[in-house]
Parts: C-alpha cells; sequence; structure tokens
C-alpha cells in the first residue's frame, strides 16, 4: 500500500510543479528523457542481475506480447470506426496495450501472491514488458507518429534504444559479479524511474481535458483494467491452467494500470499528452480496486 501512495503522491508532484509556473512548459519533456536514457536502462540492470529464471515461467513472460498484439487488432478498427486520428489510436495502444508490471504490479505480486513470486514478475516485466517496448513498442510510436513505417529507421532506433541496449546487457552479464560502488550507482540511478516518469506524467496531466476525452478515456481503461485480464484469464482457461500459480501471478500482472514507460515514449511522439497523462492519473488509483477484484477471481481457480 505504501508504494501505492507514493505512485498517487509523484503524480501530485508533478501536478504542483505545472500549476507553481516554476518550470518550463516542456518540462515534462525534460523528464521522459531522462527517463527513457537513464532510468529504465538502471531498472533493467538491476533487476535481472543474479536472477534466477525457471523453463515454466517464459510462456508468462510472454503473455504482455500477447496483450500488446490483441490491443493493436482491437484499437485500430475501433478507432477508424469511431473517426478517431492514427495519433490517438497509437496513443490508446502504447498506454492500454502495455501493463504497468513492475512499479504497480511487483508489489501487487507481493502483496497478493507473496514475495517469492517477485523473480517470476520480474521476467514478466523484463523479458515481457520492456523487450515488447523496445521493440514492437517503438515501431508503433514510429508509424502512429509518422504515419508509416520506415523498417530501417526503426531497427535503428530498436539497436540504439537504451533500455533495449540494458536488457541485452542485463541478460549477457546476469552472473557476472559487480563491484559494489557500480552496484550502488545503478540502483541510484534506477530509484529515479518511478518519481520521474510519475512528475512528467502529472506535470502533462490537465483535469479541464478530461472531460473532452471521455470516449477514449474510457475505450483505453476498459481494454487495459478488463478486457486485457479476461483475455489472459480465458487463455489459460484453455489451456487448463488456470490453477497454476505461475498462471495466476501472470493473470494478474494482466491487469496492472498503464505502464510508465509505454506513456513516456507516446508523449515523447506527441500521441496527445493529455490524453495519456489522464489515463495513468486515473488509471493507476482505479487499478487499486480492478486488481484487487480481478485476485479475488484468480484466487478461485
Amino acid at each position: 500500500m505504501q508504494q501505492i501512495v507514493m505512485i498517487v503522491l509523484y503524480l501530485v508532484i508533478g501536478v504542483l510543479l505545472r500549476l507553481s509556473g516554476r518550470l518550463p512548459e516542456d518540462a515534462s519533456k525534460v523528464l521522459s528523457g531522462w527517463v527513457i536514457n537513464v532510468a529504465l536502462p538502471a531498472a533493467a540492470l538491476e533487476s535481472m542481475h543474479g536472477l534466477e529464471t525457471r523453463p515454466d515461467w517464459w510462456f508468462a513472460a510472454a503473455t504482455p506480447w500477447i496483450g500488446v498484439v490483441v490491443s493493436v487488432l482491437v484499437m485500430v478498427p475501433l478507432c477508424r470506426a469511431l473517426g478517431w486520428s492514427r495519433g490517438r489510436a497509437g496513443a490508446l495502444i502504447l498506454v492500454a496495450g502495455w501493463g504497468n508490471t513492475s512499479f504497480v504490479g511487483l508489489p501487487m505480486i507481493a502483496a497478493f501472491a507473496g514475495s517469492q513470486w517477485l523473480g517470476l514478475g520480474i521476467v514478466i516485466d523484463l523479458f515481457g514488458s520492456y523487450l515488447a517496448l523496445s521493440t514492437l513498442g517503438l515501431a508503433i510510436a514510429a508509424v502512429a507518429s509518422e504515419g508509416r513505417l520506415d523498417l530501417r529507421a526503426v531497427v535503428k532506433r530498436i539497436v540504439t534504444f537504451p533500455p533495449f541496449i540494458a536488457i541485452l546487457v542485463a541478460f549477457a552479464t546476469n552472473h557476472v559479479a559487480r563491484p559494489v560502488w557500480l552496484d550502488d550507482l545503478i540502483t541510484a540511478l534506477s530509484g529515479t524511474l518511478t518519481p520521474l516518469a510519475l512528475a512528467a506524467v502529472g506535470f502533462a496531466l490537465r483535469f479541464d481535458q478530461v472531460m473532452n476525452r471521455l470516449a477514449p478515456l474510457g475505450v483505453g481503461l476498459v481494454y487495459r483494467l478488463g478486457v486485457a485480464p479476461l483475455l489472459l484469464i480465458g487463455l489459460y482457461a484453455l489451456l487448463g491452467r488456470t490453477g497454476d500459480m505461475v498462471g495466476k501471478v501472470a493473470m494478474l500482472e494482466m491487469a496492472m494500470p498503464p505502464m510508465l514507460g509505454a506513456s513516456v515514449i507516446a508523449m515523447n511522439s506527441d500521441l496527445e499528452p493529455d490524453l495519456i497523462a489522464s489515463l495513468i492519473g486515473i488509471g493507476v488509483p482505479l487499478s487499486m480496486l480492478t486488481s484487487w477484484a480481478w485476485w479475488s477471481l484468480i484466487s478461485t481457480f
């Protein structure tokens, strides 16, 4: 619960900074730049180091990819039918398609499933959410912002994307000993991710714009907090694995609110920053209730 309170507090700090006028109007982009280029890579290096995995975890790690693919299949035709812009479709895919499997998801795993499953949560986060964001997410952002897929440019962005590089380095050096000073530095940089990312979202949050975006807000939140976990529960039911604890953790992670990293990439691509900030600002507090409801159902299997 303390983690959730801090998340809400960071959002409020971002809002207050904007209202104070002490920071320039483009401050959220500066904060986002730090998150993408420094904090996200550090988080990957910290989370992966020394992590022990199990073979039966890898399907769970693939579930965020499944959620993203389904979000594309749902959001693209729906946005076209509603006459919404390409940018809005991209924003909804990025923010509703990716769940916050780390800074909200990991405390939820500890609270509901037990801290012994945090390793699985980290695997789902790194090789599911973050790896998908560093590859497929960048391609979606490029198409949504530019209207076309320049494969060479997208591949260049992926291979030079700091979080993607960090994931590869983290995987390659998983069991390599690091000096204490380096561990301390990585931990300190990783610790800036949540406060700065949420402050950037809070800074971009405009409450006066919420009423003008009720329809896309509803679509994004219903998919992220309702449709996505329901689809994954259905998939595990078809596989006959709803009673498996690994599956339960994966289903819980799918019920998480919109992902901070995806929102930062969407805002940096100018994909309706007001909508993105509203999805985060409303989705995170709302997920406290919906996550409990989903776990109440999942734990009965």
